[in-house]
């Protein structure tokens, strides 16, 4: 029990495995931003706003990618 919990705990410490974590869970935001913003009204305040935040998601993954291909040269 003691080496699963360790091996467990040596995962989440794991740069390029929390890296990846990063970019899926980004990922997975765009996904849900993008269908909030399917169901607001074109042009409306709320869609202008809604795909501001999409665009900041889209940055937020690429900077992710990158870390995540830092690290894996590092780690080379």
């Amino acid at each position: 029990m003691t080496a699963m919990l360790s091996r467990s705990n040596e995962i989440l410490h794991d740069p390029l495995f929390q890296a990846g974590r990063q970019v899926a869970e980004a990922e997975e935001r765009r996904e849900q931003q993008i269908r909030v913003l399917s169901a607001l009204a074109q042009g409306s305040p709320a869609r202008i706003y809604a795909e501001h935040v999409l665009s900041e998601i889209e940055r937020t993954i690429a900077l992710s990618r990158m870390n995540q291909e830092l690290i894996e040269s590092l780690l080379a």
